[in-house]
This record gives structure tokens, sequence and C-alpha cells, in this order.
């Protein structure tokens, strides 16, 4: 007489796919997660820490964060400035530059962030932070994020 296993080969295939499935969704957790802390941090400078105005609203309402999943957006963040005469432009040019830059990336997963006015580069070329700041600080915690999921698979 020998072992007789307790499980069968379903058995561990769910239990393969329920594993990936929380893979899946810790990436996509700790990517919403890093992108929420970037659009915090970009849209809450201002002028006096190195920042810049915000006259229109147009700027600071296009700076935004998707987490992309094969191709799809699975989590977004579009949000109007408090300051601003035309906040509306600003978060329409976001999602354009979002729908159109997530074709990059029809496989895997990623975390797209940025200021869609066609504009910030010109005000960042003028010693001004629109998002270069937290940019750095956005891809610092998405290592750190990367590598405590590595070390707990």
């Amino acid at each position: 007489m020998g072992l007789r296993p307790l499980f069968t080969r379903a058995d561990v295939s769910r239990a393969i796919e329920a594993r990936k499935l929380a893979f899946k969704q810790a990436v996509l957790n700790r990517l919403e997660m890093v992108g929420w802390e970037f659009v915090r941090s970009a849209r809450l400078k201002n002028a006096s820490q190195g920042g810049f105005n915000d006259v229109t609203g147009n700027l600071r309402s296009s700076i935004f964060f998707a987490v992309v999943d094969h191709g799809r957006i699975a989590k977004e963040n579009y949000e109007a400035s408090s300051k601003g005469t035309d906040k509306q432009t600003g978060i329409n040019e976001a999602k354009d530059l979002a729908k159109t830059l997530k074709s990059d990336y029809m496989e895997g997963y990623a975390l797209i962030v940025g200021a869609g006015m066609g504009y910030a580069a010109a005000v960042e070329s003028r010693g001004k932070d629109v998002i270069t700041g937290s940019s750095l600080e956005a891809e610092e915690m998405l290592r750190a994020a990367i590598e405590r999921l590595k070390s707990r698979v």
C-alpha cells in the first residue's frame, strides 16, 4: 500500500491560480499606492516650495496617475485644482495622455504618472518643479515596494 494524496491536480491548479491572483493584486495595489503619493506630492507643491503658480488651474489639474494592467487602465486619478479658472482642460489633457500611453504597456503592469498639459516641460525648464521631484520620490518608493514584493515571493 502506497501513499495517496488528499488533493487532486485540480486542487493544485486552483492553489496556483489563487497565488497568481494574489500576487497580481499586490502589484496593482503597490502601483496605486505609489501613484497616489506621486499626485499628492506634485499637487501640494506651491510657488514658495519651488513649485509653480496655478493661475488657470490647468497644469495642476493635469497631474495624474494611471495603473495599467496589460493595456487596460485598472486604476487612475484625475482631479481638478482648487484654484484657477479653467480646470477641466487639464483633466481632459491628462486623460488623453494616459489613454495614449497605456497602449505602450500591452503586457505586464505599469504605473504612468505625469502632467498632461503640453507646457509642463517649459515650466520645468524655468526652474519650477511641476512633477520632477515627485517623480523621483515615486521612483524610489516603487523600487522599495518591488523589493518588498520580491522578498515575499
